[in-house]
């Protein structure tokens, strides 16, 4: 409900506390009747708010978006203006739409327990759905209108959160004695395929199945909207929501009721006090095409898992067989080599560990880069060295393809810093630093070594790890790639102890997840 009728100066905390109520049966409301509900109060002396709006799951909505917050003129809805002003309801028909497509109206004032008027609910059916609803059987058309006068009077009693009615779900209606009165050619069929006769009307709920009598005598019993889902022995997952009804106060079944009593008149008005449920609606939802495709989905999403905690133990094990074979290579350019190709494989088995907790889940970069910057400090620093990395920045999620490749890049632009900037020294400093930009991500690496060669043309540079970094810049992540020397030499001649370092910046905008591929 808008925030804003909370604070109208025309509602008191209790008038407040009964919109509240009305709100919570209008979506249910909304669905049986196959209309858009709307909750109008006064906004000023010229305009009204809509203070909810229940667009409906059973059929399409009249309007594009929701109407709630929404504020009219008094002439765009004439009939809820004189509801409000003068107490009366009314029905019409009406070209709402910018198509011209026209609607009945029906208007209901809502009434507080001084018997004021606070606000107007409105219907709109679109004229074919209203046509449709008046075809329909006498006994269901009476349901709905019970129905929508418990929403008016803020009855409609849901404690717990439940299922929306939708176009594919069975309905049937039952009467004060569990009597079968209607039921719905869907649910007719539902049942049929159990083996129930196709007419079940005027025959008792437990003629059903023993869950139908069982709920319904549970709601009717605690006067609230009750909601149970089973799943039967033959693999049905049927979820059953019941909904107690009750007839307006005035009407002609609640009289009947109080005469065949046959009680002093003093004792038949108690007992109208208690709140009678004069039926219920039934809905059933067959959910069992949608659970057992969601059981295959996580039985498939657990293999993907599996796949990628057996990948990641694979390439872990790659990674320990070339240290193993660096170790015994006597030249220190095959030694190299091996290295770095530990490194690059340790960190794509980075991202598949991730992906094996849960597939779906964006990657964190900022713990990727310290996972990387560990891994660097045990296989690439060289045992006689000192160096410090240090990782700053936000946390920054990103999906599993692009922090791949986001991951490859940290680890090359990592192991150039430390053999080749920092390379001869005997201690250096490498930062790495991230930056949320929005839709686009800014990642540096920096070292205070010597700096780039005089003549360095990133381009056109032979060295693997840069031709892998720009691939994976350009191509991957789409995005730029830019070199810099840190800081200026210091005053005076430059000598070979003058540390300028190397700056490299990658900035690439984010990927959205659903058009990222599939990470195997």
């Amino acid at each position: 409900m808008d925030a804003r009728i909370e604070h109208a100066p025309q509602l008191t905390e209790r008038d407040v506390a009964l919109l509240h109520r009305v709100v919570e049966g209008l979506p249910l409301t909304a669905d049986v009747s196959r209309a858009d509900v709307l909750l109008f109060c006064r906004w000023d002396a010229e305009q009204l708010l809509v203070g909810f709006h229940a667009a409906p799951r059973s059929i399409s909505s009249i309007y594009v978006s929701d109407a709630t917050g929404r504020i009219y003129a008094d002439e765009d809805h004439p009939l809820v203006v004189r509801a409000l002003l003068s107490d009366r309801a009314g029905t019409q028909a009406r070209q709402v739409l910018s198509s011209g497509a026209p609607v009945i109206q029906q208007v209901y004032p809502i009434h507080n327990a001084a018997n004021r008027v606070i606000a107007a609910l409105l219907i709109e059916t679109n004229m074919i759905e209203s046509e449709r609803q008046r075809r329909r059987d006498k006994n269901f058309r009476r349901a709905v209108g019970w129905l929508q006068g418990m929403a008016v009077r803020g009855e409609i009693e849901i404690p717990e959160p439940v299922s929306r009615f939708e176009s594919l779900d069975g309905i049937y209606v039952v009467d004060e004695r569990s009597h079968i009165s209607y039921m719905s050619g869907i649910a007719t069929n539902l049942f049929r395929t159990i083996g129930l006769a196709t007419d079940m009307r005027g025959q008792h709920v437990s003629a059903l199945e023993g869950d139908d009598a069982q709920l319904v005598d549970n709601a009717m019993q605690a006067n609230r909207c009750v909601e149970m889902r089973r799943e039967s022995e033959d693999g049905r997952v049927w979820v059953r929501t019941v909904l107690p009804l009750r007839a307006p106060p005035t009407s002609w079944q609640r009289t009947r009721r109080t005469i065949d009593r046959r009680l002093p008149w003093r004792q038949a008005a108690a007992l109208e006090t208690v709140p009678q449920v004069d039926g219920a609606l039934v809905m059933v939802h067959n959910r069992t095409e949608a659970v057992q495709t969601e059981r295959e989905l996580n039985v498939k999403s657990a293999m993907i898992q599996e796949v990628h905690h057996r990948v990641k133990n694979n390439l872990q094990t790659i990674a320990a067989i070339l240290r193993i074979q660096a170790r015994r290579c006597e030249s220190d350019e095959a030694r190299q080599h091996l290295g770095d190709a530990v490194n690059r494989i340790l960190s794509m088995s980075v991202i598949h560990e991730y992906l094996s907790q849960d597939e779906q889940r964006a990657i964190n970069i900022r713990d990727l880069c310290l996972r990387i910057s560990g891994q660097a400090q045990q296989v690439a620093v060289n045992p006689n060295q000192q160096v410090h990395i240090d990782v700053t920045g936000p946390n920054i999620r990103l999906p599993a393809g692009q922090a791949t490749a986001a991951a490859l890049v940290v680890n090359e632009l990592l192991l150039n810093a430390i053999e080749h900037g920092l390379q001869g020294r005997s201690q250096g400093n490498v930062l790495i630093q991230l930056e949320d930009l929005g839709d686009r991500v800014h990642l540096l690496v920096e070292d205070d070594g010597l700096g780039l060669p005089a003549d360095f043309q990133p381009t056109q540079s032979r060295s693997l790890g840069l031709q892998i970094i720009n691939t994976l810049v350009t191509d991957d992540l789409k995005g730029q790639l830019a070199f810099e020397t840190a800081k200026t030499a210091t005053d005076g001649e430059e000598s070979e102890d003058d540390c300028r370092g190397t700056r490299v910046i990658v900035t690439f905008p984010k990927r959205s997840a659903m058009a990222e591929p599939s990470v195997s």
